[in-house]
């Protein structure tokens, strides 16, 4: 035990020395997570106000449209529509035979539309119009964040989580004497290989669950984005998410001979990758995959991570948490056990 502690203390401090795991697990984060906040400030909060309708003197529908406290109706004579429409003095004209104009798509005119919908519903009912039930709220006024926004966001944090595949190579690096002068070293003393993996492994995982503490506590009260409503289920994944990252490097570093910026660039490509298919570039390519190969959503780790912290969080669903947690779990048994085989059997004639 105080071997790997030892080793624990001596990898922690080449680590934190390593300039590009700092930038990749602490720098890199932060820095997306602003560009996304940019990209999409706008999409963040959506509040409501009042939605400027036009109508004719005589419309049917005009009392009931006083009665919705977000509407304002004004009534227009045939030459004041395109004019007041083109100004965006109005959202939308709705004509006698309950037809609806507009000049653009949005929020606004979504909602009229919608509003419309609902009255021409009630009219093929044949319910009359004078009994229409005013107290139906159309819209809940409440401000919450954007979709798209939130699923960017959830995969940033999966992706960050994946980060321990940084640490995860080089703590590889670090026992192989072909690649570092510290791996000639290690391999000409006593020292166990399975006690230096297992010390990297809960240095990896440490230091990059800090570094997503850092990017979440950023996020909470620098970018005034709060992601969690569910902490404990959360955090399961979040750390599912790191060890399957330190494991990942891990198989990275031992599955094959080349040097380590090589690896890890190949490392930043498979998380880049999986993080693209999650929905971190654009929501809609995860979209059209869980409708046209939903498998795929069940085996990639970043969308599992994904996809948990959405149902969690904002759906209050926890029904696939068992089965996200277990696949993950897989993943890190199955990936850490190939790699010390390939350690284990890896032998020099020379060092």
């Amino acid at each position: 035990m105080k071997s790997v502690f030892r080793n624990c203390i001596y990898q922690g401090k080449n680590l934190y020395r390593d300039k590009s795991f700092l930038f990749w697990t602490l720098i890199y984060p932060l820095i997306m997570a602003i560009f996304f906040y940019t990209a999409f400030n706008g999409l963040i909060n959506i509040e409501l106000e009042n939605i400027d309708i036009g109508i004719s003197s005589q419309n049917p529908i005009a009392f009931i449209l006083e009665e919705i406290e977000i509407v304002n109706a004004h009534k227009l004579s045939e030459d004041e529509i395109n004019d007041k429409l083109e100004n965006e003095e109005i959202q939308g004209f709705i004509d006698d035979d309950l037809n609806l104009l507009v000049k653009k798509s949005g929020v606004n005119q979504t909602i009229i539309k919608e509003i419309l919908d609902q009255i021409k519903q009630m009219g093929s009912l044949n319910v009359p119009i004078e009994k229409f039930d005013f107290t139906v709220e159309y819209i809940s006024e409440i401000n919450q964040k954007a979709d798209i926004v939130i699923i960017i966001f959830y995969s940033l944090i999966a992706m960050v989580s994946a980060y321990g595949i940084f640490p995860g190579i080089v703590t590889v690096s670090l026992i192989q004497a072909n690649l570092t002068n510290v791996g000639k070293r290690i391999n000409i003393t006593p020292l166990r290989k399975n006690e230096f993996l297992l010390a990297g492994i809960i240095v990896s995982l440490i230091l990059n669950l800090l570094s997503n503490v850092i990017l979440l506590i950023f996020i909470k009260y620098i970018l005034k984005i709060n992601l969690f409503t569910e902490m404990k289920y959360s955090t399961i994944f979040i750390i599912a998410g790191n060890l399957f990252g330190v494991a990942l490097g891990i198989f990275i570093g031992a599955s094959n001979k080349q040097n380590e910026n090589t690896k890890t660039i190949l490392g930043i490509m498979i998380t880049l990758f999986l993080s693209a298919l999650s929905g971190m570039i654009s929501p809609n390519i995860k979209i059209w995959l869980d409708k046209s190969v939903p498998v795929l959503g069940k085996i990639n780790p970043i969308a599992i991570i994904t996809n948990n912290l959405y149902r969690i969080n904002l759906l209050g669903n926890t029904q696939t948490v068992i089965e996200g947690a277990l696949i993950l779990s897989i993943y890190c048994i199955v990936l850490i056990s190939i790699s010390y085989v390939f350690l284990r059997r890896k032998t020099y004639d020379s060092i």
